[in-house]
């Protein structure tokens, strides 16, 4: 019974959601981190660390940081530098993926949240 319990207060949880979105005011007082100065890098050592190609990566562009928070009702809210990178390199199976502008946001020199094609529930981050 007890497991019956726990298993209805889960899914009572998922459906709720686990979060709320942030009020203005605590949008405001957030903690954004610090401004990333070396953002092209933490960029490229991101991508470095995360690809199964990594020598094969093309920049076309690298935006400016630019503050920013992502969230919605099912996930934690996330604060702080938001960069996007138009990029091509080559997949798992070894195929180039063409160029596309993928976001991430940079929180104390660390990428926080990558956001693929830069589409972050409908809304596209990198215009």
């Amino acid at each position: 019974m007890n497991k019956a319990l726990l298993c209805a207060a889960g899914i009572a949880t998922l459906l709720t959601g686990c979060t709320t979105l942030p009020t203005e005011k605590e949008i405001d007082e957030a903690d954004y981190g610090s401004y990333p100065t070396d953002y092209e890098n933490i960029v490229k050592t991101y991508y470095g660390y995360h690809l199964t190609h990594p020598d094969s990566i093309d920049y076309a562009a690298i935006s400016k940081p630019r503050r920013y928070w992502l969230g919605n009702e099912l996930d934690n809210v996330y604060y702080g530098y938001l960069v996007c990178a138009t990029v091509n390199y080559r997949n798992m199976v070894g195929k180039d993926t063409g160029y596309n502008s993928h976001a991430l946001l940079i929180h104390n020199g660390l990428v926080v949240k990558y956001v693929e094609d830069g589409d972050w529930w409908g809304k596209p981050l990198c215009e």
